[in-house]
């Protein structure tokens, strides 16, 4: 049975080699749809789905398992997405800091014509970053390609007092529940 995730993101392949050493990433070749009218984790659930359908709807194999998954950033209610230049960023930072915030990764999962889905919600509680270094971090090749504008395990980790829920699941898969998925599945 072949096994794809229908996921570009780097740090979700490296996530699914600790549970699954053969499969294929894919592109999901999907538009992601605004969604104003959804939460937050409404959202990253929607556009989990919408991933792995376009998968399927491409790929078209009889015995295949489709992974796709999607994390949204909630800080109070508002989705902070990538941002795209250097004021976005900055704005971003500013806003996260003293704060706590939720990241939700959805995952969808495919097999025999049935698709599984579950959301993962970690709170993370960011320390105060001072502007001085929010204004030195936006200047790097960071923050421009992750919700948020951060990586938990990149340099804005040190500004992270502590979380509550998975570290797995802000780096964008949470490998915990999605292994007890797989195994149900019988995939792993």
């Amino acid at each position: 049975m072949a096994v794809y995730l229908a996921s570009t993101s780097p740090r979700r392949k490296e996530l699914l080699s600790q549970l699954l050493s053969d499969f294929t990433q894919i592109s999901p070749d999907v538009e992601e749809k605004e969604y104003p009218h959804l939460t937050p984790k409404e959202k990253a659930v929607r556009l989990s789905k919408d991933k792995c359908i376009a998968a399927v709807n491409h790929i078209r194999e009889k015995a295949m398992v489709i992974i796709a998954s999607d994390t949204v950033v909630d800080l109070d209610g508002a989705v902070l997405e990538k941002p795209a230049d250097r004021a976005e960023a900055y704005d971003m930072i500013s806003r996260l800091s003293g704060k706590v915030h939720h990241v939700y990764s959805a995952v969808s999962v495919y097999k025999d014509g049935i698709m599984y889905t579950f959301c993962d919600d970690t709170a993370v509680y960011f320390k105060t970053v001072p502007k001085d270094i929010i204004d030195t971090y936006v200047d790097t090749d960071e923050p421009y390609d992750k919700r948020g504008g951060y990586r938990i395990q990149g340099f804005m980790g040190n500004y992270i007092d502590r979380i509550r829920g998975s570290y797995y699941n802000v780096v964008g898969l949470p490998v915990e529940k999605l292994k007890k998925l797989l195994n149900f599945l019988n995939i792993l």
